[in-house]
């Protein structure tokens, strides 16, 4: 089978790689990037073509990117994306493709570097927004040892809002505070900064994306920075 890859940055060339191991597998990306053994660059046109078609771009250009592959676009196809965000990709799918097309949201919750030692184990969310091929994709994706929720995007995206957003956040307010990963540490402390150098390693459109772009971010923020100020000040009081 053949699969086409829309947007071969870090996780697009992440993607391509593992799997390589198990289709042909075709590459669209305007931007500059090494060529892999196995993996395909092609045209948009041609890429877009494929029966399933997967979408590695931020969540901010989905739109512009959808648009485009509209006109070329094949009854039958199976389309996923692997936004970290899950109801507005899937209300720009179901907008701009045809019924005629499958679209299911997909969220990775892992990338290149909490992958570096394989991804079994991982899990992988999958939202289906108008699929009647979940339980393949589904089958698929556990034969590789990974592990596999099916939820709707609104319960994907309260989740993702008190979880993988609050530490992306809290590890670019640590990054602010320079502190020097070879310092003293318990190994509580020393595995949370490993994590929050891991997330720092992503784009920063992906870290806006993920604050700006899921409606339930913006309250679990502010219920955050609430409880740390109500915390200081607490600690801040003179014994009595």
């Amino acid at each position: 089978m053949e699969i086409g890859i829309v947007g071969f940055g870090r996780f697009g060339q992440f993607a391509a790689e593992i799997l390589r191991r198990d289709f042909d597998v075709y590459v669209f990306d305007r931007r500059p990037s090494p060529k892999k053994r196995g993996i395909r660059r092609v045209s948009l046109e041609r890429v877009a073509s494929k029966p399933c078609l997967i979408l590695c771009v931020p969540i901010s250009q989905m739109e512009a990117v959808c648009r485009e592959l509209r006109p070329y676009l094949v009854a039958g196809q199976l389309i996923m994306d692997t936004c970290s965000v899950k109801e507005k990709p899937l209300r720009i799918m179901r907008e701009f493709f045809p019924k005629s097309v499958e679209v299911l949201g997909t969220h990775p919750l892992f990338g290149p570097d909490s992958a570096r030692h394989g991804v079994e184990g991982l899990e992988v969310v999958l939202c289906p927004g108008r699929c009647n091929r979940v339980d393949k994709v589904r089958a698929y994706l556990e034969a590789r040892g990974l592990v596999v929720t099916v939820t709707t995007a609104s319960n994907h995206d309260r989740a993702m809002a008190k979880t993988q957003a609050l530490f992306h956040f809290l590890a670019q307010g640590f990054s602010c505070l320079d502190i020097d990963p070879n310092s003293l540490a318990t190994p509580g402390p020393a595995q949370l900064f490993q994590g929050f150098r891991d997330v720092l390693g992503d784009s920063k459109e992906l870290f806006h994306d993920l604050q700006q772009l899921n409606r339930f971010v913006p309250s679990q923020r502010k219920k955050l920075i609430a409880s740390l100020i109500a915390l200081d000040k607490q600690l801040s009081k003179r014994s009595p």
